[in-house]
């Protein structure tokens, strides 16, 4: 080998490793730039939750949620977040959904009522969860701002303050909400889908079906409590092949009185079960119907002529998941032939 040769070899073997030391700085750029993104992937799943004009920030899952209603305890392990649980109350005898029954069972009940700021604190949470208002109240010692204020983050479900009319839609958002500020946005996915295909095939089943007008009778003697436009009641009664009488009322839950009712004469009277067990049953469902054969003003409506009850639970009517159970069940009651 010559001393050209040689030489031309050197400056070779220069301009490979020249060129093999920039590719090293690429790939090492290439690496530092995707490690700096990851903080960005990270903040990717942060998520600000907007309910009843309050603003929360989540840079991070609750690790310690209370429930406070029936229906936020269902949400909670509709999406399998029991074991971020460490309390949930005011049951009011009425029994969880049968369907979440197992993983209820493993979430420490603070109350049967509404808990005291104390019992709350107790349990030393950095979550409270409501799905109607008086989970938060002055009365209960324990506000959404009183909790702000102990560090306390905290979520209503929308339809709670609504003043307007809500829809079954709304269960489906409040699963999306929640999956997004515990970081399970899959399962709620899930939900949701598993959820809307039970809801349209009732609507399927009964739609061909002309809606039957209903009332619902929650409670009173001198009047009614019942059902308004802008109650989640409202749109179950709609999705279960039924019109509601009061729709047209916006309100959440109205007191009307028997003359309207009669006036707006139903062919159901949807009768609200309160609870399951003695202390909060009553006045029972029976003890309802009592009342209603004894008032004369709705003598004459075609339900009590014909003796057309149905009756849904107080669970099923709050918004959330096992609301599709109620919906399922008063359509079986609206439109038997169509849901044999």
């Amino acid at each position: 080998m010559n001393a050209r040769t040689d030489h031309t070899s050197t400056r070779t073997r220069r301009m490979l490793c020249l060129a093999a030391a920039a590719l090293t700085l690429v790939s090492a750029a290439c690496g530092q730039a995707v490690s700096e993104s990851s903080p960005s992937s990270s903040s990717a799943q942060r998520f600000t939750d907007e309910s009843c004009g309050v603003s929360t920030d989540y840079s991070a899952a609750p690790q310690r949620a209370v429930t406070l209603t029936s229906n936020a305890t269902e949400t909670m392990l509709e999406l399998g977040l029991q074991d971020k649980m460490v309390g949930t109350a005011y049951m009011r005898g009425r029994d969880i959904a049968p369907q979440y029954s197992e993983a209820y069972s493993k979430v420490p009940i603070l109350s049967a009522e509404q808990p005291t700021m104390e019992q709350l604190l107790a349990a030393s949470p950095d979550f409270v969860y409501a799905g109607y208002p008086d989970g938060f109240s002055e009365k209960t010692g324990h506000t959404r701002d009183q909790l702000r204020q102990k560090g306390i983050k905290t979520h209503l479900t929308p339809e709670a303050c609504a003043t307007s009319p809500v829809g079954v839609d709304s269960i489906y958002t409040e699963l999306t909400t929640l999956g997004a500020i515990f970081g399970v946005r899959d399962r709620a996915q899930e939900s949701v889908n598993a959820l809307k295909q039970r809801v349209d095939a009732v609507k399927q089943r009964v739609g061909k079906d002309k809606p039957v007008s209903i009332f619902l009778y929650a409670s009173g003697t001198d009047k009614a409590l019942t059902a308004g436009g802008d109650s989640m009641a409202n749109a179950l009664i709609e999705a279960a092949g039924g019109t509601n009488i009061f729709a047209d009322v916006n309100q959440r839950w109205p007191s009307v009185s028997w003359e309207q009712v009669s006036q707006r004469n139903p062919d159901i009277i949807l009768i609200r079960e309160e609870g399951t067990t003695p202390q909060y049953q009553s006045p029972s469902v029976t003890q309802k119907k009592q009342t209603l054969e004894g008032i004369s003003a709705i003598a004459s409506t075609t339900a009590m002529t014909q003796g057309r009850f149905a009756t849904v639970t107080l669970s099923q009517l709050q918004p959330g998941p096992y609301s599709v159970d109620g919906i399922e069940y008063m359509a079986k009651q609206f439109h038997p032939e169509a849901s044999s």
